[in-house]
Order: C-alpha cells, then structure tokens, then sequence
C-alpha cells in the first residue's frame, strides 16, 4: 500500500553566495534538485536538535582536534550543551 505524502511549496530568499553553496552541496553530494539539499540540511538540523534536546554535544573529531558544533538557536535554547567554546575533555 502506497502511502502519498501531501508537500507545501516553501519560497526562501537566499544570498547570491548561499545559493552558490546549496548549489555546491546539491552537486557534491548528487542530489536531484536544490528542495533535496534543502531538505538533507533540515535532517542534519533536526538531528543536531534531538541530540542536543538530549544533553549530548555534536562534535567533529580530528587528529589533533575536537570542534563543538555552535548555532545560534541552538546555544539559546540548549545553553551549555552547544557551546563552541567548551574545551573540557570528558
């Protein structure tokens, strides 16, 4: 049984260098049309949410480096738990 999902057309305004970015990302990453990386980008943004809502921290991990993911929103709402500035080892 197929199960139609009803969409709503969203219209952004973008900066010309944003739209080269999502261009960028939607050819990078082999997606079909400017609304999937959009929609990629919002999965990534909910993740983030859910696991911060949860107290845990988003990070990249280097060789010799960690990075604390930071975004506004977030930093209001979550306060410690997305800080960039946190260089505490746990």
């Amino acid at each position: 049984m197929s199960r139609r999902t009803h969409k709503q057309r969203v219209q952004l305004d973008l900066a010309p260098e944003q739209v080269v970015s999502l261009d960028a990302l939607r050819e990078r990453f082999a997606l079909r049309s400017r609304a999937d990386a959009v929609r990629a980008a919002l999965a990534i943004v909910e993740w983030v949410d859910a696991e911060t809502t949860q107290g845990r921290r988003v990070v990249a991990v280097g060789p010799e480096s960690v990075s604390w993911f930071a975004m506004p929103g977030l930093q209001r709402t979550r306060g410690a738990h997305a800080s960039s500035s946190d260089t505490s080892k746990e």
